[in-house]
């Protein structure tokens, strides 16, 4: 598993919206976007029920969910609620299959490294988007 891919993933997603707006994106992009999404916003409540982080990330979790979630088009929101509950736990979507976030870290990365990490990238991605 990437790490940096892991932390950039929700700045990617939120970064590539502009163009799916001006290119109608398929079904099949809308749906990673949303899987992913949902998955970041458990990771992001597992990191503040872990005290790493502060509830305005949970927040900011919901802002994000709700702004890929309203990008026009066919969009599958079936998995959403088991990805984010997959999050939860600390289980991140990693090419369609969970893995233990904490147990699939580098050894010089704690899990609040990556936290907060991951909370700067979600904040910088919203930033990008006006939010």
């Amino acid at each position: 598993m990437k790490n940096t891919a892991l932390i950039l993933a929700l700045t990617a997603a939120l970064g590539i919206v502009n163009v799916a707006h001006a290119e109608g994106p398929d079904a099949a992009t809308l749906k990673g976007m949303y899987d992913t999404g949902r998955n970041m916003s458990g990771l992001i409540n597992h990191c503040v029920d872990k005290g790493f982080l502060k509830a305005e990330s949970a927040t900011n979790a919901n802002k994000m969910v709700a702004f890929v979630a309203g990008i026009p088009g066919q969009m599958d929101k079936s998995d959403g609620d088991k990805n984010e509950a997959h999050g939860r736990k600390g289980e991140v979507l990693d090419d369609g299959q969970y893995k233990n976030l904490e147990a699939n870290l580098p050894p010089s990365l704690t899990l609040k490294q990556w936290c907060e990490q991951a909370d700067q990238g979600m904040r910088q991605g919203l930033e990008r988007v006006g939010l």
